[in-house]
């Protein structure tokens, strides 16, 4: 079987995988993309796209809307999203565009199963896996395939369920609880965390909870679905010993992870070392165990967004076009947003997951409602800024916002954080009125009041704590 030869070869089509072959194609290199499924992978197709879309068409949904013609909407403008995509893909200069499956026959070498059965042998200098991940299963006894949904199937749904329940308490579980009863759904949230958005801090955690409970929203935590009755429609949640019925549930929604897309890769005759847990090894600029062979986004162990995809492909391109330049043996920063309602964004670490002592470190706490007017106007009941920042010093380590627009704020952390940006520069910055970024300047001044009027104190307790471990 003759092979056809490129310079740079993509597997997989999202967002991490088209940053690699756009890039790369700009530069003048052969590209050949191979996908399996659908271009723009999980964002354009089952995930930011059409999450963001219902999260739109929702926020705008009024008493005697169709929430059926939501959800068609949704439908609508992914699939011209798709095709959109789809086309400019196959006419795309220095790019082939590949429909299939791909496998390792060696390091360099890859065997592509297409659609209709042919098979394909290519060759390329560079290759970059950029495969993704797919919803982890779950398997409740008695519930029929077409009651459950993940998000590989919930943003083809026509018709709005009148009651969704909702297995885990994470970020997709979260911003499609909110949306979904904004449509006029009956929701239900079953997890076994003890808390929505685990890995949030527990403010933020309890801000959603509030705001949960405030509009009806049953949660359980620390339970799982048991079993499905499908001449009743009753979930069964089990909680401890407990069994807790859950009438009229027509849809299930299974939101408890994700599982990397490795299996088809046949990794092994490639020679490229990964870990089924962790994902596949790279280093600071994306290249595994094999030379010329690269990966990103979510098969690596650091990526799990759309933004990290594209940061990490980026490197990617930098490193095999410009090999001359520096290239920093740190990833960026990567700030993550949960669109809730209220929103969640945060970036860094908190103190209390860092290797450092509690006293070296003040938590600095900016509630919209009370501490800026733009939050009094709006009546934001749920919302706050909270920054971690080393004492003395002003130093930002970590970042939280919860409220409106907290997605668009956390870049400024990020930019603080990255670059080294003191509170005390902060300080002397000038925010427009009455905005809700002005709660920046509220912790820039409430750190200011508490470290210029004591001093003595915190000077001492940096020289104390700086440099001990907790």
């Amino acid at each position: 079987m003759n092979s056809e030869s490129f310079h740079t070869i993509v597997i997989g089509a999202g967002s991490g995988g088209m940053t690699v072959a756009v890039g790369m194609a700009t530069l003048g290199y052969s590209v050949a993309l191979i996908e399996g499924a659908h271009v723009g992978g999980d964002c354009t197709n089952v995930g930011c796209v059409p999450s963001k879309t219902l999260i739109h068409l929702a926020r705008e949904f009024r008493p005697g809307d169709d929430p059926d013609e939501v959800l068609r909407t949704v439908i609508r403008k992914r699939d011209a999203l798709r095709d959109k995509e789809t086309e400019e893909v196959r006419h795309m200069e220095n790019v082939t565009f590949i429909e299939g499956w791909a496998a390792f026959q060696g390091p360099h070498t890859l065997e592509v199963q297409q659609a209709d059965g042919e098979k394909r042998t290519f060759t390329g200098k560079n290759i970059v896996i950029a495969t993704g991940a797919r919803p982890r299963p779950l398997k409740i006894p008695g519930l029929p395939a077409e009651r459950a949904l993940t998000n590989e199937s919930l943003f083809d749904l026509r018709d709005a369920p009148k009651h969704l329940a909702i297995v885990g308490a994470g970020i997709i579980a979260l911003e499609m609880a909110f949306a979904f009863h904004k449509l006029g759904v009956r929701v239900s949230i079953i997890a076994l965390d003890e808390r929505p958005i685990p890995r949030a801090i527990p403010e933020a955690s309890a801000a959603i909870q509030n705001e949960l409970e405030r509009r009806g929203i049953a949660t359980f935590y620390g339970a799982t679905a048991d079993s499905y009755d499908e001449a009743t429609r009753t979930l069964s949640i089990r909680r401890g010993e407990k069994i807790i019925p859950l009438p009229e549930v027509d849809k299930v929604l299974i939101a408890i992870g994700r599982m990397r897309n490795l299996e088809r890769l046949n990794l092994e005759a490639a020679g490229v070392r990964y870990d089924s847990r962790s994902g596949i090894a790279v280093n600071h600029y994306g290249q595994t165990s094999v030379k010329g062979v690269f990966a990103i986004g979510d098969v690596t162990p650091t990526s799990a967004f759309t933004h990290s995809a594209n940061a990490q492909g980026r490197r990617v391109v930098q490193y095999i076009a410009f090999p001359w330049m520096p290239v920093s043996r740190r990833e960026p920063l990567y700030p993550n947003a949960t669109f809730s309602d209220p929103e969640i964004a945060a970036v860094g670490t908190p103190a209390n997951e860092q290797n450092c002592h509690p006293q070296a470190v003040r938590r600095i706490r900016v509630d919209f409602k009370t501490h800026t007017d733009r939050g009094y106007t709006d009546e934001v009941e749920n919302g706050f800024i909270i920054v971690d920042a080393v004492r003395l010093t002003g130093r930002i380590i970590h970042a939280t916002i919860v409220g409106p627009h907290a997605s668009e704020m956390i870049s400024f952390f990020t930019l603080a954080i990255a670059r080294g940006i003191s509170l005390y520069k902060i300080y002397r910055l000038v925010y427009p009125y009455p905005t809700f970024s002005s709660g920046i300047l509220k912790v820039a001044d409430f750190f200011m009041q508490e470290t210029l009027t004591n001093l003595p104190r915190e000077a001492g307790a940096y020289l104390r704590y700086r440099f001990a471990r907790p």
